[in-house]
């Protein structure tokens, strides 16, 4: 049988603009500098917390490096007391629900480059509120990191375009955009995408960039 590899350390890297900016950002979070190393064309900081390293790297030019949807996911024991550290930075955060996989509760930031960082707390705490029922369905929390992501890419001036089975427009705004297997895809607001997911067999959530869920629609107003 062949011998497991044993991972002894993990480091996450990232390119970033500007490594000053982005070190700060990441000591909000508890993470503290102990090598770095500049020269004409590159820097780099090499961040720990306990057995957790970050390593933030720069060129000159800079290169040109997608954001991404997901950077890096965080998990604290004291979620609450993070949001507060953020909060008096000044940096703008987003509680986006209780899923199963942090029960004490799922918090969306963005980093200096336009990442998008999830915090989260594997423990519910005795201090936290109960969480409500939508908050702690998975597929609800997902909606709700899919519309924090059209809003960090500038939101939408749709309105909701399901409306009601009798056919009256919902006139909610708009906050995500879903799709179906055939392709046809629309935006909805969070209630009616819920039950566009659940009663739509193969819907999923789409890019910002696509066309109408033309079936259900006509399923609607037929």
């Amino acid at each position: 049988m062949p011998m497991t590899p044993a991972v002894r350390r993990m480091v996450a890297a990232t390119y970033v603009r500007d490594i000053d900016t982005s070190r700060a950002f990441y000591e909000l979070l508890g993470f503290r500098e102990l090598q770095a190393g500049r020269a004409a064309t590159s820097a780099w900081s090499a961040l720990r917390q306990g057995r957790h390293a970050v390593l933030l790297t720069s060129t000159r030019p800079p290169l040109k490096v997608p954001r991404l949807p997901l950077l890096f996911y965080f998990f604290f024991e004291d979620l609450d007391a993070v949001v507060g550290v953020l909060d008096a930075a000044g940096v703008q955060t987003v509680h986006v629900g209780y899923p199963p996989h942090a029960p004490g509760g799922e918090v969306k930031v963005t980093d200096p480059d336009g990442n998008t960082v999830l915090l989260g707390q594997e423990q519910r705490s005795a201090s936290q509120r109960p969480a409500a029922q939508e908050d702690a369905d998975p597929r609800f929390s997902l909606l709700k990191e899919a519309a924090a992501a059209v809003q960090a890419r500038g939101g939408t001036t749709a309105t909701c375009q399901v409306g009601s089975p009798a056919g009256i427009p919902c006139g909610k705004k708009a906050e995500v955009k879903l799709a179906d297997s055939a392709g046809d895809t629309v935006w909805a607001c969070l209630a009616h995408a819920d039950e566009i997911l659940v009663t739509v067999p193969g819907a999923f959530i789409a890019s910002q960039d696509d066309q109408g869920l033309a079936a259900f629609l006509a399923r609607r107003h037929g």
